[in-house]
């Protein structure tokens, strides 16, 4: 009898466990707002509401809502492979897709490059400065570093050949938690990209060398049009409003339901970053 007892709780132990959540992770939740005059008291595009898991090389992120016309309310980020590989996941359709995040989630995209014949955009005198690094105090509970960097460049636009030049003037203000070490955090939480791939190597030549994960990033964007002289001004913000370092998080967040059809994403233009 005392050996059937002790079998039965053995069974149920192991049932308990296997019923159990098996992961621990991060779980955080972060707004992103944008300032641009030509929004008018509209939704941006660049507002938006995430929240996200991650457990070493695996994330998810769920918007919770958005002004952008692709990353709607409702869709799903899903990486396992620290970001290499990321799908976009329209729950309502019940389709997922590869997708192209630095594209995407850059600052200009691929207008930045160029499309074809009809629209030609040169890049000239790009530089990346890192000009502040500092103790940035605590965010959420973890220290972090600011730093400061300015990025630069000319960029002239011609449209059926005729266009114009501006120069381009990129602060960004980053406050870093190096504690953060979770790969997988930077398919949402990282440094701001422009979508042109010239000057994003510079930016990640730099960034590159921070140890950790931006809890806060604030990115003022000046463009002068230098036949004009006229001047326009955005910002962006992104902060990570919660943040829990030892939620537990369930294996099958980071997989893809079953019966998802893969589709593939709109075509990119030819010549845009891929």
């Amino acid at each position: 009898m005392r050996r059937m007892r002790l079998a039965n709780t053995a069974a149920a132990l192991l049932l308990t466990l296997a019923a159990a959540p098996a992961l621990a992770g991060i779980h955080y939740k972060s707004t992103t707002h944008m300032e641009n005059p030509q929004a008018r008291g509209q939704q941006s595009p660049g507002d938006m509401q995430v929240e996200g898991w991650a457990d070493g090389s695996k994330s998810r992120v769920e918007v919770r809502e958005s002004g952008n016309p692709i990353l709607r309310k409702g869709t799903l980020l899903i990486t396992k492979d620290g970001g290499k590989t990321v799908y976009l996941v329209n729950p309502q359709e019940k389709t997922y897709a590869a997708w192209n995040l630095e594209g995407m989630l850059g600052g200009m995209g691929a207008m930045m490059n160029g499309v074809g014949a009809l629209l030609k955009i040169e890049i000239s005198d790009p530089k990346v400065v890192k000009n502040l690094d500092e103790d940035g105090g605590t965010l959420l509970g973890l220290p972090t570093r600011h730093v400061r960097y300015r990025t630069s460049y000319t960029m002239t636009m011609k449209v059926l050949g005729r266009g114009n030049t501006n120069d381009v003037v990129i602060d960004q203000d980053l406050w870093v938690a190096p504690k953060l070490q979770d790969l997988a955090l930077g398919i949402w939480l990282r440094t701001p990209r422009t979508g042109n791939e010239q000057i994003d190597k510079l930016i990640q030549a730099e960034s590159g060398k921070l140890q950790g994960i931006p809890l806060k990033t604030v990115s003022v964007s000046t463009s002068t049009d230098k036949k004009r002289g006229s001047t326009q001004v955005t910002r962006t913000t992104m902060e990570v409003t919660q943040l829990d370092t030892a939620a537990t998080v369930a294996p099958s967040s980071f997989e893809i339901p079953a019966g998802y059809k893969e589709t593939e994403m709109m075509p990119v233009p030819q010549g845009a970053s891929r």
